[in-house]
């Protein structure tokens, strides 16, 4: 592959009609310090009415999920390389640049890039949205950048903010369709590893969350992991279900009082050992919060038995988003 420019690169973001914060995105794109990449938006619900997106390609599917809208976006490009971002993912000037320079770098076929997230300005600086940092409910990169390493491996495969080669992604069959929210990701990273990718972490690919939450976005979340975890684990014989294991922690742990939240607040960061204890009792609080929902959508999930695992040959058609 000869050197990449941003000629080489599309961008692909799924949309479910969140206009104001994909307008945001959109702007956001528009202000980089590289330019000549394209802009393939698709919006997963044929019903939307979609306004005019400057600077963007535009495509429409039925509801699918954002895992077929990824597939659908690759497969209407003919670039060699992919960004993936959120439609709620405000990048900054230096995005393109910094996704590019890991692929001048690492040119081979399996050398992905992993970008940072951050929460948006917007986004209130309060307890709840503190503790989905530093409890890595989102995300891992508090672990990452402790760890100090750049490989972030598979498991920290966050489409909202990473590059590939187009043509290692459509090898290793795209996303999977069954996923329509939730473990999507993490399904594809392990599938891009078994063919060997390695992901590097660029600290300096930034964007910024714009999506607020409060307690019931949080909650809807943890719902829904609920009937993908199960899935997953049809998917695969190795995967142990991380959120079910801690929802049930969290109920056979003794309770714990809001106090600990309001601790882990006003405690720096050393020393570290008196740090991490009081965080887990703070994160037992929520975690005990939340239980209650999502081993009832657990349960609900088991009232049938979950899709059996795909045959090895099977392939997903990335740019169809469906088996082959």
């Amino acid at each position: 592959m000869s050197l990449l420019d941003a000629w080489d690169l599309s961008v692909v973001i799924p949309t479910s009609g969140r206009w104001d914060r994909l307008g945001a995105t959109l702007a956001g794109l528009e202000d980089q310090t590289e330019t000549g990449f394209e802009v393939i938006v698709v919006v997963d619900g044929a019903e939307a009415k979609v306004p005019a997106l400057p600077g963007a390609r535009t495509i429409v599917q039925e509801h699918a999920g954002p895992g077929v809208a990824r597939n659908r976006g690759v497969g209407a490009s003919e670039r060699p390389l992919i960004l993936f971002i959120n439609d709620d993912m405000v990048p900054r000037p230096k995005l393109i640049a910094e996704h590019l320079a890991v692929h001048r770098e690492e040119p081979a076929p399996e050398v992905g890039g992993l970008g940072r997230v951050v929460w948006h300005p917007e986004v209130p600086n309060d307890r709840l949205h503190r503790w989905l940092d530093w409890s890595s409910a989102l995300f891992e990169y508090r672990l990452l950048e402790a760890q100090g390493d750049r490989d972030a491996l598979w498991t920290r495969f966050y489409s909202c903010n990473v590059s590939l080669k187009r043509e290692f992604f459509l090898a290793t069959g795209g996303f999977d369709p069954d996923f329509v929210f939730d473990y999507e990701d993490l399904d594809l990273g392990w599938r891009l590893g078994q063919r060997g990718m390695r992901l590097l972490y660029a600290p300096d690919a930034v964007v910024e969350h714009l999506h607020p939450y409060d307690w019931q976005a949080v909650e809807r979340r943890y719902r829904s992991r609920a009937p993908a975890e199960r899935l997953m684990m049809a998917r695969h014989d190795w995967f142990k279900p991380w959120f079910h294991g801690q929802m049930e922690a969290a109920l056979e742990e003794p309770r714990v009082s809001r106090l600990w939240t309001l601790a882990v607040d006003r405690l720096p960061q050393r020393p570290a050992r008196l740090r991490r204890a009081v965080e887990a009792r703070a994160d037992r609080y929520y975690r005990q919060r939340l239980a209650p929902a999502f081993i009832e959508e657990w349960n609900a999930a088991c009232g049938a038995p979950p899709t059996a695992s795909p045959q090895p040959e099977t392939v997903y058609d990335a740019a169809r988003g469906r088996a082959s």
